[in-house]
This record gives structure tokens, C-alpha cells and sequence, in this order.
């Protein structure tokens, strides 16, 4: 709620819901003009709090009592609250960002699948799971992986391609039952995204940013 705080002597009056500053004489007992804030934290922020009074040349008791606890105990109930939800939301994200990398950490690593030229190469890895007997596995090399767009996006990567059966044990690492898979690898062999099944060329570029 608002509040009528005297500018001389820092009392105040909480304002009641229905009420407006219209319907007070704007002065003090004390002779001080009354100032209209939205919060105590106004009045303090003004007053540059922990000051002396400009006029009467020091602090009254009530002030004086106020300020022994510090800035929290000098903030109303609304102000804490606000402070109290901020605080907890950054809590919540520093969790948050510290918990994706702790389980992204502690993902397998496939580096060792990698052929040495790839792992030379130290850039993040597109791995194909593809089988030459499946007509999507062909749909996505002829329509998708010759795009004009898509090629110019993968020259920032390695390209990995597995045929699963030739190379089913090399394949088995990724896990993968259903062909085509696209894993998304890190440069130190670490998955970063996996799509299981056809994309097009503009779905395959956003899957890259991810």
C-alpha cells in the first residue's frame, strides 16, 4: 500500500485501500510537509537513508530505530517480497544451468568411434546411421544432405556416416534401433542433439543450431 511519510520527521501513515493522498492536509504534526510514496523504500531512496535530517540537524528516534536494522528492516512487506522472488528465480537458474552441465558431463563420450582424421579435425560431428536398403535413408541423403543451404551449413562440421549392416558394432554404440539417426556430436565426442527419422533440409539446419 502507499504512504504519507512527513519529510521532516519521517513519520508515516499507511494509505487504507479507497483512500488518496486528495483526502489529507498534507502536513505533519511536526509542521513538516507530507510526501506521497508508493513504498518505504521510496522515501528512503530519496532521503539518501543512514542521513542526517536536512533540517532539524539529526535523525528522529523513530528513524534512528529503523535504521538500526539495516536496509532489509528499513524495506515494507511488498518490497521484501519482490526482493525475496528475485532472489529465489536467480537461484532457480543458477541450479538449472549448473545441473545441464553436471548431466551433460556426464554423458557418454564417442570419441573413441571417431576415426582419427575426424578427431584431428576438432569441430562438432553430424553422425549418419543409415542402411542402403532404407528408402529414407535415401530420401534424406539425395534431398536433404545435397541441399545447397544444408552443405553450407555442414562445412563448419565433421560428417560421420554408418552403414549399420556393415558396421553394426560401431553402430550399437549409438543406440539407435530405428534408421535414419542423426546424432549431433560436440568436438570432444560428446551428444549435444539426436533426431531419429527424415528431415527436411530447413528442419535439419535448425536441428544443427541446436
Amino acid at each position: 500500500m502507499p504512504y504519507l511519510i512527513c519529510e521532516k520527521c519521517g513519520n508515516y501513515y499507511e494509505l487504507e485501500e479507497g483512500e488518496s493522498p486528495d483526502d489529507f492536509q498534507m502536513e505533519c504534526d511536526c509542521g513538516g510537509e507530507l510526501g506521497h510514496y508508493l513504498t518505504k523504500y521510496d522515501y528512503y531512496k530519496k532521503h539518501s537513508m543512514g542521513k542526517d535530517s536536512p533540517e532539524s540537524g539529526e535523525k528522529s528516534p523513530e528513524n534512528k530505530e529503523k535504521s538500526h536494522g539495516g536496509f532489509f528492516s528499513n524495506l515494507d512487506s511488498q518490497s521484501k517480497c519482490f526482493m525475496a522472488v528475485g532472489v529465489f528465480g536467480v537461484f532457480i537458474l543458477i541450479l538449472l544451468f549448473g545441473l545441464s552441465g553436471i548431466f551433460s558431463s556426464m554423458g557418454p563420450s564417442y570419441r573413441d568411434v571417431m576415426p582419427p582424421e575426424i578427431q584431428a579435425a576438432n569441430a562438432p560431428v553430424v553422425v549418419v546411421l543409415y542402411a542402403p536398403r532404407c528408402s529414407t535413408c535415401q530420401k534424406f541423403d539425395s534431398e536433404t544432405l545435397t541441399n545447397q543451404d544444408v552443405q553450407q551449413k555442414l562445412s563448419a562440421y565433421s560428417v560421420m556416416r554408418i552403414n549399420v549392416d556393415t558396421n553394426s558394432e560401431q553402430a550399437s554404440r549409438f543406440n539407435s534401433n530405428v534408421i535414419p539417426t542423426i546424432v549431433l556430436l560436440d568436438a570432444n565426442g560428446k551428444e549435444i542433439g539426436r533426431n531419429v527419422g527424415y528431415m527436411t533440409p530447413a528442419e535439419f539446419i535448425k536441428f544443427l543450431k541446436t
